[in-house]
């Protein structure tokens, strides 16, 4: 039991390093606090409709509660998650270890030695190297003393480099099956942001992105090719995030609403991101490119409904404490800034597989 208890606090230890945790005291402070709080949080929302205040006469349910602090409380549960997946992640490999120590009829620490033995081959070239950089730093030690502690350091780490080495080709070869599931961010109820892709899908992408921003116009390939790849699975949701230091990317956010209220939005949408130029002129040239009507869309331009349209979207992003671009919400769970193709396949082919339906992938 001490020999289980001193293998968790070491694996728990070195996982949240990771995180920027460097004291394990703190640690154990901090995660009986934010579960304490996740606890109360989780309580909290089991009756969103609950009415907790009423003021002349208005009700203000348990939902409104929530929403309003979801910026302050989401960061919160994402601490908690890597907690626990950082715990978990040192469960796993113990469960493996005993697993493997039981088929080979050994105690976990015998297995554990066996992992790290065989031969570590140091250089003589490496440690005098490592000697002539940290020569000052020896103190009083003779070089040859200086020299073996150097070497000693150096066949330490690869005899532990042998032991994840070895951990990975166990873990690789068991049958793992992760259920901790991840924080989500609430969704929204009645969403009029632009969409496409199947109304009853299971997997829903929604993303918060800048017409002016290079990382948004290069994610708008990927999220094509993931359409293309998951064409009954995967609806995609739009909303604006303009941020203050592209100068027309308030004003291309509202051109591509004017666009929807004309049946165009994806079409322009497109445009947009294939555009150099997102001036006034440009924004017009592009609608009639696209064959707009030019009176409209310049009424809709100038009007409280475009400029609302954007501020709403913008209102959300700062609710669900979203600050940059290009930023996706897929199925409730965070994912910032541009991520590679395969990346975002395998959260989708995740999502998938937690929605217990096959995915229909296509070979295209």
């Amino acid at each position: 039991m001490e020999e289980k208890e001193e293998y968790m606090t070491h694996s728990v230890s070195v996982c949240l390093t990771r995180f920027g945790f460097s004291s394990l005291k703190f640690l154990i402070v901090a995660i009986l606090a934010l579960t304490a709080l996740q606890t109360n949080w989780n309580v909290c929302a089991q009756d969103q409709d609950k009415v907790v205040a009423v003021v002349n006469g208005s009700k203000i349910t348990q939902r409104q509660v929530d929403a309003s602090v979801t910026a302050q409380v989401f960061p919160l549960q994402q601490q908690i998650y890597a907690l626990r997946i950082a715990a978990l992640e040192g469960l796993i490999l113990r469960t493996i270890l005993e697993d493997e120590a039981k088929k080979r009829n050994f105690s976990v620490e015998e297995l554990s030695k066996q992992l790290t033995a065989g031969t570590v081959d140091v250089s003589e070239v490496e440690v005098e190297r490592l000697y002539a950089e940290n020569a000052s730093a020896m103190g009083a030690m003779s070089p040859e003393e200086g020299k073996e502690r150097l070497r000693l350091d150096l066949e330490s780490q690869a005899r532990m480099k042998n032991y994840r080495t070895a951990l990975l080709r166990l873990r690789s070869s068991s049958n793992v099956e992760l259920n901790l599931e991840e924080p989500k961010l609430p969704t929204s109820e009645n969403d009029r942001s632009p969409s496409i892709g199947p109304v009853a899908a299971m997997v829903i992408i929604t993303t918060f992105a800048d017409f002016q921003c290079p990382y948004c116009r290069g994610s708008q390939e990927l999220l094509k090719r993931i359409r293309e790849a998951y064409p009954t699975d995967v609806r995609l949701i739009f909303k604006n995030l303009p941020l203050e230091m592209h100068a027309e990317a308030a004003s291309a956010a509202r051109a591509a609403f004017c666009a929807g209220q004309q049946g165009f939005f994806w079409k322009y949408h497109d445009a947009l991101y294939a555009a150099d130029d997102l001036s006034p002129e440009g924004l017009k040239k592009i609608g009639l490119d696209q064959g707009l009507n030019l009176p409209r869309f310049d009424a809709c331009m100038v009007s409280e409904i475009s400029q609302a349209a954007v501020r709403r979207d913008i209102t959300e992003a700062k609710r669900l404490g979203i600050d940059s671009t290009p930023t996706f919400i897929i199925n409730g769970k965070l994912v910032r800034g541009a991520i590679g193709f395969e990346e975002f396949k395998v959260i989708v082919a995740r999502e998938l597989k937690l929605a217990q339906r096959p995915s229909t992938v296509s070979s295209r």
